[in-house]
Formats: C-alpha cells, structure tokens, sequence
C-alpha cells in the first residue's frame, strides 16, 4: 500500500501530467494500492471540481470517475460518505498537532495530515510537491520514519 498526495490524485485526474496519469492506470489495473482519506479525498474533490468546471469537463462524469476509482477494489478507503461531508480542510489544517508537527518536520500544514495517514500505515508517501515534501524528505524519514518518494520513484518501484 501507498499514500498518493492529492496532488498526483489531482494532475491524474485532469490529465495534467503525464507520471501521474501513469500512477493512476497502476491503480486502475490493481498493481499500486494507495490508502485514500476524507481528508484527501475533499482536497482532491475540493481542487478538481472548480477546474474541471473551468475546462469545460462534464463535471458529473468527473465526479463519477473519481468515486469509481475512490472505493474497493481500486483504492483503501478510511472513511464513510459521512465523514467525507463532515470533512472541513481548514478546520483539520488547523488543528494544533498537525501545526506542530508540520513545523517540526519543516512541512506546510496542509501535508500533515497526509504524512500523518502514511506514518498510521507505515507505507510511504508519494508525491510530487518538492517544495514542501521532497526537500524534506530525509528529515521526515529521520524523525517519524515515514519514506517520501516522487513520481518517477513510484513508476521504478511499482
């Protein structure tokens, strides 16, 4: 198992980048299992949605292909669609222990929560956000043992 950043979610899903789309045909055809949480899963709906507008995507087959792919036998999901209404990023963003532990690692708030969903299954985390997680990503695995890899690391490894 693995945790996708929302940002390789987003870029697969607007097929804005190659590697990423790439990532999510390994989900497709069940060679990559990433853990999906409501926390995620609002990033990516919350990001895809507005732009899918924007370009002109039919934005209820949009939704239906990021739930389809959101579910058994596709993805690990930690969430109920309840939680997943519930779910307010900037009240999560927030919370004093994510603050604390994005400052301890040197991460913006908005990741914490992702490192911390791959810290709770002991699998890594891909990304592609250099500027917050791959720079840091030797100080991450130091300290909470969580590996952070890039998209071509996804690509070599699975």
């Amino acid at each position: 198992m693995i945790v996708l950043d929302s940002c390789i979610w987003i870029h697969a899903f607007l097929k804005t980048d190659d590697k990423c789309v790439t990532v999510l045909k390994k989900v497709i055809k069940g060679d990559l299992k990433p853990v999906v949480s409501p926390y995620i899963a609002r990033e990516v709906i919350n990001n895809i949605l507005p732009e899918g507008k924007r370009k002109g995507y039919d934005i209820d087959k949009l939704q239906t292909a990021i739930w389809s792919i959101f579910r058994e036998p596709f993805v690990k999901t930690t969430f109920t669609p309840l939680d997943f209404q519930a779910m307010v990023l900037e009240e999560v963003r927030s919370r004093p222990e994510y603050c604390a532990l994005a400052t301890a690692l040197g991460i913006e708030p908005k990741d914490a929560p992702i490192v911390v969903l791959a810290y709770q299954y002991a699998i890594p985390l891909a990304t592609m956000d250099v500027r917050s997680l791959l720079n840091v990503r030797e100080k991450v695995t130091q300290f909470i043992g969580v590996d952070i890899i890039s998209t071509d690391e996804v690509l070599a490894i699975y």
